[in-house]
């Protein structure tokens, strides 16, 4: 008996058909990389134990320090969790919107998909759960480390575990499913204009953030003070209808011993969760042929644009190239904001930090601890440093790649190879310029730090955009991948694995002469001078001048090879 036949006859044949399917190409890619690249996998899961283990003692001495603050310890525990599951809500719905819009409604898979005898409720069941995997495993990384690190500053028993897993995987359900709703709303009602539509959605929500961490921001000194401002602020999301804050009450529960109360609160979450999976599910698989059929019917008559806001913005960034080049910068600057890949990512990660810098004194520790001010600020460009290594080894890399699969095109170009290199590197500056030192500038503000430490923040996360950019452009030469289209495989091939790790040193590096340098300026008094001595310049003009070798020696070592590369 056909595959098609068996699908028209049993009830849930193709879920069952599409989930050997999808199981089959997970185990075939998980042995072509243990076959092809081990060094590469190893590496990554040991960074991945890194990580996990940084982020467990960050938090845990975080929550330490929390606990040790009798009044703050009373409030923060459930209220931490209410902010922590409400940003997550956000942050998945919008990634479960982007992976869904382009796997549901887009012009290959979908297509394939329709026309094969599937029912389309069973389409959406698989492409539901590829959405929580795919949107839900980073923060998996970080919920973890979080589990852990309660668990090492709270007693808690042998059930906190399996409960706070529980509460967990069954939250990513509910913004899981309201990432497919937007999705389909945009397809059956504005498929011409769907970045339009994420767009002023993102910035809606944005300013809405910011305007209710401005009326927050004044930080209380006296604990009455403090409480009245805490509870005011909370009252805001603490709603108890959200199902962040029913995960919040039943983790807490959990951590208090109270297995009643963290089990109830469980099955709410499960309960919601089910029925608006099974409600989505329910109206996806009646519509999907229509919304797909408005998609791609948006898409065939695109309204026309005339580009006048890219070309305004790469007039303003680029003003200073001559004609030829401002044009290749133009293609690039329309190439990255048509890719919502790249940008909305880098907004969600940059989105967050601002977030986090906006809350910096607001925070339940002494700020105007001198010390505390140096290791908050250091951990501040550390960050940032870490964020621009992923970016830049994920977004940047391939660049050079995709242009080098029309070298023929390229040829024709009044510009040399090496010239085009350059452009790409100013491009990628620039993004991850702007970026890095608006969120560092910001930073700084809000920890008040003196002007010279502010300038040397500053000034070395602008240094770590030059050596990460000029390697993600000079290796992505070096290394160039002729034969794949896709930017993902293309950043974890070898030259893109070589980028991370090369990346990695490189900031760790950086981060070494950092801490040594504001250890060494605070060794003897402890506290912030007016003014950076002699040799704290000179180290900072050494950071600065490493940046630049590696990202010029990167670009040198690319161009040298692009120039003679032949396809």
């Amino acid at each position: 008996m056909s595959d098609s036949a068996t699908v028209e006859r049993m009830p849930g044949a193709g879920l069952w058909l599409l989930a050997r399917c999808r199981a089959v190409q997970l185990r075939n890619l998980v042995d072509q990389h243990l076959r092809g690249a081990p060094g590469r996998t190893f590496f990554v899961l040991v960074l991945l134990v890194l990580i996990w283990a940084a982020l467990y003692l960050l938090l845990a001495q975080i929550l330490k320090h929390v606990h040790s603050w009798g009044l703050v310890g009373v409030v923060a525990d459930q209220h931490l969790f209410v902010h922590f599951f409400l940003v997550l809500a956000v942050m998945l719905t919008f990634s479960n919107a982007i992976l869904t819009f382009g796997s549901l409604y887009g012009r290959e898979e979908a297509g394939f998909l329709l026309g094969m005898p599937l029912r389309a409720r069973e389409v959406v069941v698989v492409k539901w759960f590829e959405g929580i995997a795919l949107s839900s495993w980073s923060f998996l990384l970080l919920g973890v480390p979080l589990m852990l690190a309660i668990a090492h500053s709270t007693p808690v028993q042998w059930y906190y575990y399996p409960l706070f897993l529980g509460h967990f995987l069954g939250f990513v359900a509910i913004p899981a499913c309201l990432g497919l709703l937007a999705a389909w709303t945009v397809a059956m009602w504005a498929p011409r204009r769907p970045l339009t539509i994420v767009i002023a959605t993102g910035c809606l929500v944005i300013l809405t953030a910011i305007y209710w961490l401005s009326n927050i921001s004044d930080s209380a000194l006296k604990s009455e003070e403090w409480l009245q401002v805490v509870f005011k602020q909370i009252g805001i999301v603490k709603q108890p209808l959200l199902p962040s804050t029913w995960t919040a009450k039943g983790i807490v529960s959990a951590m208090r011993q109270d297995v009643g109360q963290s089990l109830f609160y469980l099955l709410v979450v499960l309960g919601n969760g089910a029925f608006l999976s099974w409600l989505t599910v329910n109206i996806l698989g009646r519509s999907w042929p229509e919304a797909y059929s408005r998609a791609q019917r948006g898409r065939l008559q695109p309204t026309i644009r005339r580009g006048w806001f890219t070309k305004v913005v790469c007039w303003g960034l680029f003003f200073y190239l001559p004609k030829k080049l401002w044009l290749a910068m133009l293609k690039d600057l329309r190439g990255f904001a048509r890719d919502a890949r790249q940008w909305s990512q880098m907004l969600i990660m940059f989105g967050l930090l601002v977030i986090y810098v906006l809350n910096l004194r607001r925070m339940p520790v002494d700020l105007d601890n001198p010390q505390f001010k140096g290791l908050v600020a250091f951990l501040n460009l550390t960050t940032v440093s870490l964020i621009l290594a992923t970016f830049t080894s994920r977004f940047v890399y391939p660049l050079l790649s995709l242009e080098s699969q029309q070298l023929w095109l390229i040829e024709l170009l009044p510009i040399r190879r090496s010239t085009l290199l350059f452009v790409k590197f100013l491009f990628a500056l620039t993004v991850t310029g702007l970026s890095a030192c608006a969120v560092m500038g910001l930073a700084v503000k809000m920890l008040e730090l003196p002007t010279a430490y502010a300038w040397m923040n500053v000034s070395i996360c602008l240094g770590i955009c030059v050596g990460l950019s000029g390697l993600s452009i000079g290796l992505g030469a070096r290394f160039p991948v002729l034969n794949n289209r896709n930017p993902a495989r293309i950043a974890s091939g070898f030259g893109g694995t070589l980028n991370l790790i090369v990346s990695m040193v490189f900031v760790s590096l950086e981060m070494a002469g950092v801490g040594w340098l504001t250890f060494n300026e605070m060794s003897k008094s402890f506290m912030f001078s007016k003014a950076l001595s002699p040799g704290g310049w000179l180290m900072v003009a050494g950071l600065l001048s490493v940046s630049m070798l590696v990202g010029a020696g990167a670009l040198w070592i690319g161009a040298r090879h692009f120039e003679r590369l032949e396809t």
